[in-house]
């Protein structure tokens, strides 16, 4: 026999005490994203990936504002940015993951985060993605081991459900 809660009577927590991301407030979160905290920023960009995902358009647009607002060279917060943006499945999530690859030259200092950016991409479905990804892996604007990248993880790529 399941055990009964006593849940709090809020919207976005369900009957069997599960949270329901399309219906969680977000104010909170965005105003972690600007405080400034390093960890409130990421504990926040988690939150508004899994809400993006889960049908929360409104919080993939604000990721996408976030990472245009964010420094240049501040690559760890970007870094958790462009994780969150994997979970946003839209052509504007892939432009914006596509930008970051073309942006920023790769070098000891970069790599990680462009191995991260480039993780995300993988995550999003095929058909946003593999054009994209096969020019990449045919420009001799990056090196052969960025273009060897490019063509591994055309194989990883996620095909659609049908």
């Amino acid at each position: 026999m399941a055990k009964k809660f006593d849940l709090p009577d809020v919207p976005w927590i369900t009957p069997e005490g599960y949270l329901d991301l399309t219906k969680i407030p977000l104010d909170d979160t965005l105003r972690r994203t600007v405080s400034g905290d390093h960890r409130e920023l990421r504990g926040a960009v988690r939150v508004l990936g899994s809400a993006a995902h889960a049908g929360r358009r409104e919080a993939g647009i604000y990721l996408l504002g976030l990472l245009a607002d964010l420094p240049p060279d501040g690559l760890e917060d970007r870094e958790h940015v462009v994780q969150a943006l994997g979970y946003y499945e839209t052509a504007s999530s892939a432009a914006a993951l596509f930008g970051e690859i073309r942006r920023v030259k790769s070098s000891n200092t970069t790599r990680r985060y462009l191995d991260s950016v480039l993780r995300s991409i993988t995550v999003l479905p095929a058909p946003l993605v593999r054009t994209e990804l096969e020019a990449l892996a045919d420009d001799t604007a990056f090196s052969y081991k960025m273009r060897a990248k490019f063509r591994e993880a055309i194989w990883q790529l996620r095909e659609p459900r049908t």
